[in-house]
C-alpha cells in the first residue's frame, strides 16, 4: 500500500498534475453563451500534503501568478483536485499551465530544503545527545567507592 501519509518527505513521490476533469467544465464552452472564466480541475497524481495545499493556495503563489499576468486566478486544492477559479482552458493552455507548473516544482524544493534543514538539524541533536551521553558515562565511570582514594584525597 502507497500511502503518502505514512510515507516520510524523501520517499514522497512529486507533486504533478494531471488531466483537467471534464465533468466540471461548463457545458456550454465553445459556444456563444460560453463564460469567459469559470473554473477547471485538474486531478493530482497523489492527495497533497497539508503542507503542499497551504504553499499552493498561499498568497505568495497568488502574487506570483497575479505578477505573470493572472491577476483573477484561485488555486484551491479540494482532496486529490487542484480547482483553478477564475480561468479558462485557453487561459490554461497559453502559459496559466505552465506557471501552475513552475509553482508546483517550488513546492518540491521548497519541501527538500526543509527536509534537508530537518535532518542536519536532528543530526545535531543526535551529535549533541551522543557527546553528553559519552560524558555522562565516563563521570560515572570515574567514581570509585574505594575507601583507599578518600584518605588520597585528603
Amino acid at each position: 500500500m502507497n500511502s503518502s501519509a505514512n510515507t516520510p518527505n524523501s520517499e514522497r513521490e512529486t507533486l504533478k498534475l494531471g488531466t483537467v476533469l471534464l465533468d466540471g467544465l461548463p457545458g456550454s464552452l465553445l459556444t456563444d453563451q460560453a463564460p469567459e472564466k469559470y473554473l477547471v480541475a485538474v486531478v493530482f497524481n497523489r492527495r497533497a500534503e497539508p503542507e503542499e495545499a497551504d504553499f499552493l493556495t498561499g498568497t505568495a503563489v497568488k502574487e506570483r501568478l497575479r505578477s505573470a499576468g493572472y491577476p483573477d486566478v484561485e488555486l484551491n486544492v479540494v482532496n486529490r483536485r487542484l480547482e483553478i477559479s477564475n480561468t479558462s482552458l485557453e487561459e490554461l493552455r497559453d502559459g496559466l499551465s505552465v506557471a501552475i507548473a513552475r509553482e508546483l516544482a517550488g513546492v518540491e524544493q521548497k519541501f527538500e530544503r526543509e527536509r534537508v534543514a530537518r535532518n542536519a538539524q536532528f543530526r545535531k541533536e543526535v551529535d549533541a545527545e551522543s557527546k553528553r551521553s559519552e560524558a555522562v558515562q565516563l563521570l560515572a565511570q570515574s567514581i570509585t567507592f574505594d575507601p583507599a582514594r578518600i584518605e588520597a584525597l585528603h
